[in-house]
């Protein structure tokens, strides 16, 4: 039996459909605790599948969702989950909360809230506005209601029909603009004022907080402008000095109404947050309620390399939330995973709030090098780590994860 840590295995819905409950008995073998399925996945993404031969590349199904929603709930909305065609009459929650915990681990349902692709772009008035007037194809606007309403409910119909021990929010919110555009680099001063939504939506929720969103438009339309103005080849040829966020002090300090405007996003999710932990409360008591954020330093992985700082992802501004655990997703080396978990531990330091740290078992990572990486979070202060994630998972990696040692 595994010696390794209290831990979690995220996992997609296809490797559940190839192999069945054998997955759940792999996975406890392995000496996981919490199996953390994805509920709908926002965007596309293609997975290569090395134990799966007869099933080796998987595009998987963007926004639909991998339970069995009741259509009814959500009448009175202009939209409501889709369930999965790939997997059309299986509820995948369901045979995972069965197998998981007829093979002693708890259930965590992962639950993307404010984005989605499908939704995006069938829903356009859902979507974020930038300062342009433009819809974003893959973020939600949080504040606008029928979008908190809808991402409520989903969580409120899991924690009724489904004895999950865990709900773990998901894109609460990111960034909605990326690194890189089609042309290169995007100039850092844009990709921050192209963030920020300026929906009707997002100007009354700033209004009850005090702050006028149509003169922050404004100010932010002339930064864009400036920013506009520089030669695109310019800025393409000095990227490398432009992919961290060293212009995001001086910019603040010029510029006081943007940590004005970051205030409201972040009061905007702890309405959120408290939110949906009454609506589960109301279904079942004693289930966790989690997040999954960026790491406090680190750029985070996925496309949009998004920064923690601006999409509202302040790890301490959390910490008298009603959030009991959040997932610090670090797919980086030993030491930016040490070094980010000591941040994130500091940060809600005091609090019941914990830390669960996210490690990349995929891609480059090396079985001989996971220890490494499990031993960088443990030294950072978490007292929980998570392997990302099942369906990449090689033979040699699993055997690692098998043989860890806390």
């Amino acid at each position: 039996m595994s010696t390794q840590p209290v831990s979690w295995m995220p996992l997609f819905p296809i490797s559940i459909a190839v192999e069945g409950p054998d997955a759940f008995k792999r996975m406890a073998d392995m000496g996981v605790k919490n199996v953390a399925l994805c509920c709908m996945i926002y965007s596309p993404y293609r997975l290569v599948l090395p134990r799966y031969p007869d099933k080796g590349i998987y595009s998987m199904e963007e926004g639909h969702y991998f339970y069995s929603p009741d259509a009814a709930r959500y009448k009175d909305l202009p939209e409501a989950p889709v369930p999965s065609v790939d997997f059309a009459g299986r509820d995948i929650l369901a045979e995972t909360v069965e197998g998981a915990h007829k093979n002693g681990m708890k259930v965590c349902a992962w639950v993307t809230t404010f984005a989605n692709g499908r939704t995006a772009k069938l829903r356009p008035d859902w979507a974020v506005e930038n300062l342009y007037g433009s819809r974003d194809r893959l973020f939600l606007d949080f504040d606008h209601p029928q979008v908190r309403e809808y991402s409520a409910r989903v969580v409120e119909e899991i924690a009724e029909k489904y004895a999950v021990d865990e709900i773990m929010l998901d894109k609460i919110p990111q960034t909605c603009l990326e690194q890189n555009s089609l042309a290169g680099r995007i100039d850092p001063v844009l990709r921050i004022m192209g963030t920020f939504c300026f929906s009707k939506h997002a100007a009354a929720f700033a209004a009850k907080q005090g702050v006028d969103l149509k003169e922050i438009h404004a100010k932010a339309k002339k930064l864009a402008t400036e920013s506009l103005a520089i030669p695109p080849h310019v800025t393409a040829n000095i990227a490398d000095d432009l992919s961290g966020d060293n212009e995001v002090p001086l910019l603040m300090f010029d510029h006081p109404w943007i940590n004005q405007l970051l205030e409201v996003r972040i009061e905007s999710i702890r309405q959120y947050i408290a939110e949906v932990r009454k609506r589960i409360d109301g279904k079942r008591k004693n289930v966790l309620l989690s997040t999954a954020f960026v790491p406090p330093t680190k750029i985070g992985h996925d496309s949009s390399s998004p920064r923690p700082w601006l999409a509202a992802q302040s790890y301490a501004a959390y910490k008298k939330s009603a959030l009991d655990l959040i997932h610090c997703v670090i797919h980086w080396g030993p030491d930016t995973v040490e070094y980010d978990t000591r941040r994130a531990v500091s940060a809600v330091a005091g609090s019941k709030v914990k830390i669960c740290t996210h490690v990349k078992a995929y891609g480059a990572s090396r079985p001989d090098g996971l220890q490494a990486l499990v031993s960088a979070a443990l030294r950072g202060g978490a007292p929980s780590v998570a392997y990302f994630c099942y369906d990449l998972l090689s033979e040699p990696m699993m055997g690692a994860i098998k043989n860890l040692k806390a």
